[in-house]
């Protein structure tokens, strides 16, 4: 994940409904069981939306991302006062078993590896905290899947891959969390919005919509539709939770 892939990215991403609110952002939420006065780190938290939602418990939330701009808008955005720390999520500075809770949500699929950002995550909670990954990840249909992979990097050249949810898990127990629930949902996106977040041209953007739409097994299912609001999507998202183990 790369800074400049982010910073021109701030006003887009400030005004998404996805990442706003949403099943995905309350499930994160519910999953990190935060309580007052446990000390928590979200990473990769672009416009702040998940630290946001975590300080209101209230706890004390540091959020940490690679994009200093984002951390300006999370910091001005905040609804009361949060730490904010430029850092990589592959080499976390935060020493060992500092957080409560960790949380990473809608980031996942942006870590060129996924197995050291989540060593990382895990390092710095302490043993019995908790930490929480949400992200879209690939249906079970290879041909789908595939199918994801493709528009996404054709959308946004930051995509790394989905993980399938299994995959997920696996690189959570293998770092020593021991998965305390999981579950899946889905997030609905606004096509044209999805779009305009990372800037495609008008060409790039029919072109997608094909994608979308030309295969049967791709437009199932991923629910790909036109409706009077406008052309409409879902992905397929995996909420995770794990606890340090020591």
């Amino acid at each position: 994940m790369s800074q400049a892939a982010f910073d021109d990215r701030v006003a887009a991403y400030a005004q998404s409904p996805t990442h706003r609110e949403g099943p995905t952002l309350d499930l994160t939420r519910a999953f990190a069981r935060a309580h007052p006065g446990d000390l928590v780190l979200d990473v990769s938290t672009g416009t702040g939306f998940t630290a946001h939602a975590l300080a209101a418990t209230p706890t004390l939330v540091v959020a940490a991302d690679i994009a200093p701009n984002m951390l300006r808008h999370t910091r001005a955005a905040a609804p009361c006062e949060i730490r904010v720390v430029q850092t990589d999520t592959h080499t976390l500075a935060f020493a060992d078993r500092t957080f409560d809770v960790v949380t990473c949500r809608h980031a996942f699929h942006h870590y060129q590896d996924g197995r050291t950002a989540l060593g990382e995550m895990t390092r710095v909670v302490r043993p019995g905290g908790r930490v929480v990954i949400t992200d879209t990840i690939s249906p079970d249909d290879a041909h789908v899947a595939e199918a994801m992979h493709e528009i996404e990097s054709l959308r946004d050249p930051s995509h790394v891959c989905n993980r399938y949810a299994g995959q997920i898990l696996d690189l959570m127990a293998d770092v020593g969390l021991s998965i305390e629930r999981n579950t899946g949902t889905r997030t609905a996106q606004d096509f044209d919005g999805w779009c305009s977040r990372t800037g495609v041209s008008d060409d790039l953007r029919q072109q997608l919509w094909r994608a979308f739409t030309e295969d049967a097994r791709v437009r199932a299912a991923f629910d790909a539709r036109e409706t009077g609001d406008g052309r409409r999507f879902n992905w397929p998202v995996l909420v995770a939770a794990g606890v340090r183990r020591t």
